[in-house]
């Protein structure tokens, strides 16, 4: 086992970024905040405290500000998938469907194969009235994985879909 000495890095900022996300996780937003300004001040760059800014703002639904960030988080790494999902909430919630729904198809390869992806375009396919292509996408979606059943029975975007789920 390694012992801990003055040679072994650790990474403050690091640290801080896991306390913000613990502070956010149990929903003490003011905390996550602190934490996270702190973080961003030893290292302002740092693509998952751009992930967690975009996901506290998120909480307070500040669309705006939160599609503004995910757009500068697909610019400084256009294969983070997470800049595509939280973008296309973004948009989805600015009753933006369909441009959601086109940045979501936008993204990289890879995000198709993330069970994320198709139970956010079976959503918003739903909001919009396409209930095959909805329920296609959430199936796929189920099959990635199964969690995302119990959410989908809470879903407001899936309210036309409640039977079928």
């Amino acid at each position: 086992m390694p012992e801990f000495t003055n040679e072994t890095p650790f990474d403050e900022t690091d640290n801080r970024l896991q306390i913000a996300q613990g502070y956010y996780e149990l929903g003490m937003l003011e905390d996550a905040w602190t934490e996270l300004e702190v973080a961003e001040q030893e290292m302002p760059k740092n693509p998952l405290a751009l992930q967690l800014r975009i996901l506290l703002l998120l909480k307070e639904r500040k669309w705006d500000d939160a599609l503004e960030l995910a757009s500068q988080l697909r610019a400084s790494d256009p294969h983070d998938g997470s800049g595509y999902i939280h973008g296309a909430f973004c948009l989805h919630e600015m009753q933006q469907t369909q441009a959601a729904i086109a940045l979501l198809e936008s993204a990289p390869e890879h995000l198709r194969n993330e069970a994320i992806f198709f139970y956010n375009l079976g959503c918003y396919r739903s909001a919009l009235g396409e209930l095959t292509s909805a329920r296609e996408c959430l199936r796929k979606s189920f099959d990635l994985d199964q969690r995302l059943l119990d959410i989908a029975r809470k879903d407001p975007d899936l309210e036309s879909l409640r039977d079928a789920i």
